[in-house]
């Protein structure tokens, strides 16, 4: 439904049993860096007008997929929603900015369809359970500090020929303990290899 930004912010306070103040906060913030007033709301996530934009996300839920209208996943879309498990980056989306992720304690992984050109700073900050990150392109830019305070972190799998690009990108060159994995080193085949074996045991 077609909402503008005081609609919007009146409906957060009224879905919730406590006071939304950080939500309205972040959802006032990113609003007002759009020229616009008039936005859409589905009743877990606030876009602008024609759905491009993903602005803020109120469901807190474990498992979101992101429509494949959006093309930008904002600043602080889902900052700080701890029941997060999975998430579905559609093919549509192109940018990743700052801060989008940080602090969803429970991602343990990310897939970043080949579409996504940009993922800002601290876009994935702080993500406490995070493991693996999975490239299916390179973007033209990646934050330094995009993975930032993932203490778990261990595993980038990348394009073929691209390992040396994100190991620049992410400043790990000289990081041991993270491993970049193209799609043909021997470690990814014998990955893909079990995750066959894993899929045909559960057909049975």
């Amino acid at each position: 439904m077609k909402e503008n930004k005081k609609e919007i912010l009146e409906i957060l306070k009224k879905q919730s049993k406590k006071p939304r103040k950080y939500e309205n906060l972040v959802v006032n913030l990113v609003l007002q860096k759009l020229n616009t007033d008039k936005f859409e709301f589905d009743g877990k996530m606030v876009f602008n007008a024609d759905k491009t934009i993903l602005i803020y996300v109120v469901a807190n839920d474990e498992a979101i997929t992101v429509p494949d209208t959006v093309k930008v996943i904002g600043q602080m879309a889902f900052m700080q929603h701890q029941k997060l498990k999975e998430i579905t980056i559609p093919a549509s989306v192109v940018k990743i900015d700052k801060e989008a992720f940080a602090e969803c304690d429970n991602l343990t992984k990310v897939v970043i369809p080949a579409s996504v050109k940009g993922v800002y700073g601290f876009a994935f900050s702080e993500c406490d359970r995070l493991k693996e990150v999975v490239f299916e392109g390179v973007p033209e830019h990646l934050g330094k500090n995009s993975f930032i305070g993932c203490e778990q972190l261990h595993t980038f799998r990348v394009p073929n020929g691209s390992a040396q690009v994100f190991r620049k990108a992410l400043h790990i060159i000289d990081d041991p303990d993270i491993l970049v994995i193209e799609k043909d080193d021997p470690i990814e085949k014998k990955h893909q290899q079990e995750k066959g074996e894993e899929g045909k045991s559960k057909e049975h």
